[in-house]
């Protein structure tokens, strides 16, 4: 049988691992948070002006930032849903778009950067006339992924 002192290191060890884990979990959810904020901002973006998003996007084309940072940006998005989605109000859900997203991104770059390119130079005219309903989706997405990450423990103390 342990001794009280080694019974004390032990439950403090383990609890300090606790604390760990919650505080991964915590900081998973806010990044995720952060990113359902990007997709409302750039959804009222596109409701409001949508030659914002389309100018840089048209002005980066040339540039291999926008090929390298899509191809990031949907990578670690796909992984940090797929390992935030039990922790979620919809984990199927959340887990396919995380796969979305890393098919995406695999595709991105299976394609290489001058398909990209003239994928991006082809799609932004006919994407246009639909910069609302994209803003639209956009927003509704950012709002989808807040809310999966909201606990109503979480909604309640905030109301109260």
């Amino acid at each position: 049988m342990p001794s009280g002192t080694a019974m004390f290191f032990s439950r403090a060890v383990g609890g300090h691992q606790r604390v760990k884990t919650s505080c991964k979990k915590q900081i998973m959810k806010l990044i995720i948070n952060l990113f359902g904020i990007l997709f409302l901002v750039l959804g009222v973006s596109l409701l409001i002006k949508p030659e914002i998003i389309f100018g840089w996007m048209e002005d980066n084309t040339e540039n291999k930032s926008l090929y390298i940072s899509a191809i990031i940006f949907r990578l670690v998005f796909g992984i940090l849903l797929i390992m935030a989605a039990k922790k979620s109000k919809f984990p199927g859900v959340i887990k396919f778009i995380g796969y979305m997203a890393i098919i995406a991104a695999a595709s991105f770059i299976f394609m290489g950067i001058e398909n990209f390119r003239h994928i991006i130079v082809s799609l932004i005219p006919e994407f246009r006339p639909y910069a609302a309903i994209s803003g639209l989706i956009g927003m509704a997405l950012g709002t989808f992924l807040i809310y999966s990450f909201t606990r109503k423990t979480e909604i309640e103390q905030e109301i109260n």
